[in-house]
């Protein structure tokens, strides 16, 4: 195989790696009450983590997906 080929392949992969830990919600300290927001499907949104869990996010906010990382966000009541 070409190195450059090598070089695609490894790139696909840590890309894979990526989105599959990005996917996995966080697990930390107690959930806080309600829900978080739909995401849309059309949206991708940032891959940032900008929380690790409801504990990590300011009083009365939730750390919920934006589609590609997390961040936080009010709750919805159903």
């Amino acid at each position: 195989m070409k190195t450059g080929t090598i070089f695609v392949l490894v790139a696909f992969i840590i890309m894979g790696l990526e989105v599959a830990c990005a996917l996995r919600p966080p697990i930390k300290g107690q959930q806080r009450p309600g829900f978080c927001p739909k995401v849309p499907k059309d949206s991708p949104g940032i891959c940032l983590h900008g929380c690790s869990g409801d504990d990590s996010c300011p009083k009365g906010m939730k750390c919920c997906s934006n589609g590609c990382g997390y961040v936080c966000k009010k709750p919805v009541f159903k």
